[in-house]
């Protein structure tokens, strides 16, 4: 059968040619519309969910970036505990490098102990410096506990705090 053979059928006026569809919401409004954006951004892109989520304890750090950065710490003030290694140079603000080996473990290993890390540096709320950490393959058997006392140890060791 061609097409030309087929009647075309009028379409009834105020008739709406679309079907509804299961995943439309009955309890939408007839003839209800989205509103036209007005502004640079759509009324939806102004929501609370789209807001920045709220600071951690002692805000974000700021990492170290570039062979330039790690290697001026080379001759920075050194401090040791068991699990961590730090050494620190004073700068205009806090800047941190933490460096987790592949001694350490596999990758859910180091990013475990790097998390740790960083979430403890977060709440020292640190004076304004260029710090390079260095953890130890024995941080990976570290609790939590154990990495703060450590670190804080290895820091008053360098002088970096008190």
């Amino acid at each position: 059968m061609n097409e030309k053979d087929l009647a075309a059928q009028p379409e009834e006026a105020g008739q709406d040619p679309r079907l509804p569809g299961p995943h439309e919401d009955p309890r939408r409004q007839e003839g209800a519309e989205a509103q036209a954006a007005e502004g640079p951004l759509a009324p939806h892109a102004q929501g609370e969910r789209l807001k920045a989520p709220p600071p951690a304890p002692g805000g974000k750090l700021v990492s170290l970036k570039g062979d330039r950065d790690f290697a001026r710490l080379r001759k920075g003030k050194a401090g040791r505990g068991r699990y961590v290694s730090v050494k620190w140079l004073p700068a205009s603000e806090l800047r941190v490098g933490i460096v987790v080996s592949k001694k350490v473990g596999k990758a859910v290993v180091r990013n475990k102990v790097k998390r740790r890390l960083r979430e403890i540096l977060r709440r020292l709320h640190l004076p304004k410096a260029h710090l390079l950490v260095v953890a130890s393959p024995e941080a990976r058997e570290a609790s939590y506990a154990e990495l703060f006392q450590d670190l804080v140890r290895a820091l008053r060791k360098s002088g970096l705090i008190q």
